[in-house]
């Protein structure tokens, strides 16, 4: 099978500020261990995105 991806050229590239949380989540039991939580947060207060760190 033969997959080609089409490339595009961005249209815009911008260094943007934002607010990085890395707190913890889980109970500590074997269904909810505790894990390093990462976020990243606009500055008005938007979660842009959420990572979990195995």
């Amino acid at each position: 099978m033969d997959i080609r991806i089409k490339k595009e050229s961005p249209q815009q590239v911008k260094l943007v500020e934002v607010i990085q949380v890395i707190t913890s989540r889980g109970t500590g039991t074997k269904d909810d261990p505790v894990r390093k939580i990462i976020q990243y947060w606009s500055k008005q207060g938007t979660l842009l995105a959420e990572s979990i760190e195995n």
